[in-house]
């Protein structure tokens, strides 16, 4: 639908490795890709989560080259998952996130 309005898409990314070799391969295969929302998947922690981490190289994303996504799960980083940071954020009465 996007492309048949000459409109660009931009993936956003849900701040995985997984979900952003999805997008890539996405990317790869769509004329109206315009960018690629990224936080850092090709470094620890990130990174340690793929045996292969993705690629970035001088600001592009390489596609990776594997069977599906073109990724392989490292099954021994996942045994042992991230604690979760505890965030002190400031909420207001309505939900939304307050500014200090």
């Amino acid at each position: 639908m996007a492309e048949a309005q000459h409109v660009k898409v931009i993936p956003h990314n849900p701040l995985s490795p997984v979900s952003t070799a999805a997008c890539i391969q996405l990317d790869a295969c769509i004329p109206n890709f315009a960018l690629q929302e990224y936080t850092g998947e090709s470094h620890p922690p990130k990174s340690e989560l793929l045996m292969q981490p993705l690629e970035l190289i001088e600001g592009y994303l390489t596609v990776p080259s594997g069977p599906g996504l073109g990724i392989e799960l490292n099954e021994a980083a996942l045994r042992f998952p991230i604690k979760d940071k505890v965030l002190d954020t400031p909420i207001g009465f309505d939900g939304s996130v307050q500014d200090r």
